[in-house]
């Protein structure tokens, strides 16, 4: 069992982490009513077979700048019909305070869902420094694992910290959690191209985050009161008519999805007209944007 600091720390990177790269919903399942008004067409990803690559910018105040990069695949794992994704983050660095960074050189997720689209397994790794001033005062390894068995997802996380020049292990076994049924598609997770995107539609997402809560309930058990997270349903709405975006130097046609939360604006995906292609997508907290571009 990892010390009280241990538990301190695998909290620190799954926020730290996870809410800069994905709208703090990397691993989240988010699906739509039932069907969903926005749909992934799961043999249509996997069908494609080629790495997409994605810009990570951070606008502050009207300054846009890079903080890394991502490249994306979808497989299909004929042995039980079910289909993978893959997020690689490279090279992202996080400001996450007047003087604090989190610099992240590798983070890799993935997600297995069955041809109906529940959630089979999930993992995600990688490495990250705690900056403060310029300087780097920590480093850490973590992999978080977890599969779905009988409606109950069972995780394991491991890893290494190093603070003030002395480093410590942690292995966990997180207690069992139970998983909705749902197509995993989160409001901030790069996919290929989505169907269904018209103009009118709206609807409730429902937000899932097994791996949370299970790490959530081990903080709890230690005596430590995780942060708690927004309230309130995030609803999804297709936006009439078109609008430009720039991509490639040109002026495209996208359609565009609001996701707001107790009518604030918290996500917004842009749409190509009309294959469906996702093109950008951005994500809006106290004043600053995360946004990932699709390179090619």
């Amino acid at each position: 069992m990892p010390s009280r600091r241990g538990a301190v720390l695998i909290v620190a990177f799954w926020l730290a982490v996870t809410g800069y790269v994905g709208y703090r919903d990397v691993w989240p399942v988010v699906a739509g009513s039932d069907p969903p008004a926005v749909a992934l067409d799961l043999a249509d990803e996997a069908a494609r077979n080629v790495p997409a690559r994605w810009t990570v910018y951070r606008t502050v105040s009207g300054h846009k700048v890079k903080a890394g990069g991502l490249t994306t695949r979808t497989t299909y794992v004929e042995a039980d019909d079910t289909f993978r994704f893959t997020h690689e983050y490279r090279n992202l660095r996080l400001e996450v305070g007047p003087l604090g960074a989190v610099s992240v050189p590798e983070f890799r997720t993935a997600v297995r869902v069955t041809r109906g689209g529940d959630l089979r397994e999930q993992t995600a790794e990688g490495r990250f420094e705690i900056l403060a001033g310029g300087l780097k005062f920590g480093e850490a390894t973590v992999r978080l694992a977890g599969a779905v068995a009988d409606g109950l997802l069972s995780a394991a996380v491991d890893g290494s910290f190093t603070f003030g020049g002395a480093t410590e292990s942690l292995s966990q076994v997180l207690d069992p959690v139970p998983v909705p049924e749902g197509q995993p598609l989160t409001a901030m997770q790069p996919v290929h191209r989505l169907t269904g995107v018209r103009a009118g539609r709206r609807w409730a997402v429902h937000e899932s985050d097994p791996v949370g809560d299970a790490i959530k309930a081990a903080l709890k058990a230690k005596g430590i009161n995780p942060p708690a997270g927004r309230t309130g349903h995030l609803i999804g709405e297709v936006l009439s008519g078109t609008q430009p975006l720039e991509w490639k130097g040109q002026p495209v046609a996208c359609r565009v999805i609001d996701y707001r939360r107790a009518g604030v604006l918290e996500v917004r995906t842009w749409v190509r007209d009309p294959d469906g292609k996702v093109l950008k997508q951005e994500a809006f907290y106290k004043g600053e944007t995360l946004s990932v571009e699709r390179d090619e």
